[in-house]
């Protein structure tokens, strides 16, 4: 089941990602009932039960995050597993340009690629076409492309990150799946998956009113699968594996597939989703450490995004706005004045 799991969100490899990094909602439990299976217990039948500031810590997270949402929405969101929009998640980027260019003191360089960043008194940034001065960075890109720009910060290109293939694919039919839900994910051991397949989401189940009378699934391909591949399957090819596995792990038809398909597209991705490879909370204590005692990064720069702190959008979402909240408090030397780093300290160190 963790295979699975992890094939599903990150695309790795479960018995090399650090389960305090990828899951410390499971380290936490154990810490606080003493073993995943005591946490089915009541407490009063656990004598192990301990009542943790890790515990106390996480609440007051979830709760400072809800207090600045819509209450309408919170209640909305309480019992909803997960979310999407009605022109996908792009819209989330086009909302914030949008705002972004109505402010005056806001310009938006595209496709102008960052080519040396020099701490000095202010400090200097090169791009393909001009230079510029800022006062601190907060840098978003992929840890492993910002780490030739900041070679004196440790552990930036430490973690590989993910080749994978998606697969949308349209029937131009409605109900006929064997069965209802998100989709389902293959484990590692599971045979009759010589196509390399981690799972299908069942959009059209998922977000059904996204999806009236047809049919929409997404298949994933590749991951800890092509980890150590240099070259990859075409497009034609992941499409053929994708039909291939609706047949053959889900039992729908070919010719329900042949005569119904309405629309296919295959998109083929290299150094997608960021490892958290075993030690990654110490390696990245040790990245704040290095910034905070670097005499010309201290309280200058700010990392966010997801190769630090988690891969989802919730995630870093949530860093970004905590630590937005400490720059802004850091300029007005408000508090409560805490790390601008954007890595926030780990529940579970090491």
């Amino acid at each position: 089941m963790a295979s699975a799991l992890m094939h599903g969100i990150y695309a790795g490899d479960s018995r090399e990602l650090s389960i305090k990094a990828v899951m410390p909602s499971l380290v936490l439990t154990e810490q606080i009932h003493g073993s995943l299976l005591r946490a089915l217990l009541p407490r009063f039948l656990n004598s192990r039960y301990k009542a943790s500031t890790y515990e106390n810590s996480d609440q007051a997270k979830k709760e400072a995050i809800q207090s600045r949402l819509d209450p309408a929405l919170v209640q909305k969101l309480s019992s909803t597993s997960i979310y999407s929009f009605p022109q996908g998640l792009a819209e989330l980027t086009r909302a914030l340009e949008a705002e972004l260019l109505a402010m005056p003191h806001v310009s938006i360089w595209k496709g102008d690629a960052c080519k040396r960043i020099v701490p000095r008194q202010r400090i200097e940034i090169e791009t393909s076409h001009s230079k510029l001065h800022a006062d601190r960075v907060v840098a978003t890109v992929p840890s492993i492309h910002l780490a030739p720009l900041l070679p004196d910060l440790p552990h930036l290109a430490y973690n590989p990150s993910a080749h994978l293939a998606i697969v949308d694919i349209v029937l131009g039919v409605g109900d006929i799946l064997p069965i209802r839900g998100f989709g389902y994910l293959v484990p590692r051991n599971a045979t009759n998956n010589s196509d390399e397949i981690l799972g299908v989401i069942f959009d059209s189940d998922a977000v059904p009113n996204q999806s009236q009378r047809l049919t929409k699934l997404t298949v994933m391909m590749g991951g800890p699968y092509w980890r150590h591949r240099t070259s990859f399957p075409n497009e034609d090819d992941v499409k053929e594996r994708a039909l291939r596995a609706l047949h053959s792990q889900l039992g729908l038809s070919l010719l329900t597939l042949t005569s119904h398909l309405e629309n296919i597209s295959a998109r083929l991705m290299t150094d997608t989703i960021p490892q958290y490879l075993v030690g990654h909370s110490q390696r990245m204590g040790e990245l704040k450490a290095a910034i905070t005692m670097h005499p010309q990064w201290r309280n200058r720069l700010s990392l966010l995004g997801y190769s630090y702190g988690g891969v989802g959008v919730n995630d870093c979402i949530a860093n970004a706005m905590d630590t937005c909240d400490a720059i802004s408090n850091y300029e007005q030397n408000k508090p409560p004045l805490s790390d601008i780093t954007g890595l926030q300290p780990a529940i579970f160190p090491g």
